[in-house]
């Protein structure tokens, strides 16, 4: 009897230590977390203050001077060039991370602390500064999912939001989404095998109230007890924003396959527009496509670093997809007329300067048209963005 009150007593006191130990463990989680949290928010207040190509090598000096304990450099870091991270991370996160390769067996805490609360969260901040002012800015929330199902993992996963400023704008990237708003983008990105990734980027010209809104972040996912575990939950604004847009994305899509899509937008995002006259045009037909050499004598230059004598006879190259496309397009090309042509500028592989014609990059020239794209280009002028 005295044995097995012993023994009880015994595994009741392992039972209230073991309990204890684990609220201790939670307790400390928490802290952790919600000091992470706090540093979070205020990482991202000061990233908001940053504007592309307006705050100073000096502005991002001291952002990193602020964060130095959690910053690092990509080789050297001067005025002229250079390339800033900060990376936070709780304590726990940070000491896994720092003796894992050391001690392999530490990975093994991961499922158990996520059990009692630990999000395995991650704040990335960057910073890309060129000629003296910030040239690009970007800020990421990662969290860990170790549990549940998604449409990338039937176990764990990482879900990431990130927003991304530029004052340079975004090339063909989501060039969908801006048509409907040319300065900010929202979308689900690629390249991210098992997990789940959400971003927006935007330029300076968006608007501080719109900035705000496109940089908001549910920061509750660090420290709540429960996961987020989906873009509702990590940008909760930007993707209701996103699904208001998206029953109407199959049909800008289709606009831009069928070249509909109003000229203003070509003058306002294409690098480089040009009036020119075709001499001669020879088409060479694949399978599923046709290439198209054009005889070029260019009239005028518009927009960008075309840089060709005028009334030189040049040659270009159009790539068509084989697609039967309405309005204007490479099938156009008409030996004796005048095009506003959109092209990008590069080089073959024998190093001879090749210029393709961009998907929609034949516009028949008249007054209506050269009046649609001048706009367009207004527009862009109008932002004051330095040209890289």
């Amino acid at each position: 009897m005295t044995l097995r009150w012993r023994w009880n007593r015994l595994l009741r006191i392992t039972g209230v230590v073991v309990l204890a130990l684990i609220a201790g463990l939670a307790v400390f989680v928490q802290i952790q977390q919600r000091i992470l949290r706090l540093r979070a928010e205020r990482l991202l207040a000061d990233m908001r203050e940053l504007q592309s190509h307006k705050s100073t090598w000096t502005d991002a000096q001291n952002l990193m001077t602020k964060w130095g304990a959690w910053g690092s450099y990509e080789g050297s870091c001067t005025a002229e060039h250079c390339t800033g991270y900060i990376e936070i991370e709780d304590s726990l996160n940070t000491f896994i991370h720092s003796h894992y390769k050391q001690i392999p067996i530490l990975h093994l805490l991961y499922y158990p602390f996520s059990l009692i609360g630990e999000k395995w969260a991650s704040v990335y901040a960057t910073l890309r500064i060129k000629s003296g002012v910030v040239e690009e800015s970007r800020y990421e929330l990662c969290i860990s999912v170790f549990y549940g199902n998604s449409r990338v993992s039937t176990g764990g996963y990482d879900l990431i939001g990130i927003t991304s400023q530029s004052a340079y704008g975004f090339g063909p990237n989501f060039r969908v989404d801006r048509l409907l708003h040319p300065e900010y983008w929202i979308g689900v990105t690629g390249g991210c095998e098992g997990c789940i990734k959400f971003m927006t980027q935007f330029t300076p010209l968006a608007g501080r109230e719109k900035i705000s809104e496109l940089t908001d972040f549910n920061f509750s996912c660090i420290t709540r007890w429960f996961s987020c575990t989906s873009e509702a939950d990590i940008m909760p604004s930007v993707w209701r924003q996103y699904q208001k847009e998206l029953p109407s994305r199959q049909a800008r899509i289709e606009a831009f396959n069928q070249c509909k899509v109003p000229l203003e937008f070509f003058g306002r995002e294409e690098e480089n527009i040009a009036v020119a006259d075709v001499i001669s045009r020879q088409a060479t037909r694949a399978p599923d496509s046709v290439e198209i050499t054009a005889r070029l004598r260019v009239a005028r230059i518009l927009k960008g670093g075309i840089d060709w004598p005028l009334n030189k006879a040049e040659d270009a190259m159009v790539y068509d997809r084989g697609q039967e496309i309405q309005g204007w397009s490479s099938t156009d090309m008409v030996a004796g007329r005048r095009y506003i042509l959109l092209a990008d500028i590069g080089k073959d592989e024998s190093g001879k300067k090749e210029v393709a014609i961009n998907d929609c990059g034949v516009i028949p020239y008249n007054e209506q048209n050269l009046s649609a794209i001048q706009r367009g280009i207004d527009e862009s002028l109008a932002r004051h963005i330095p040209e890289k």
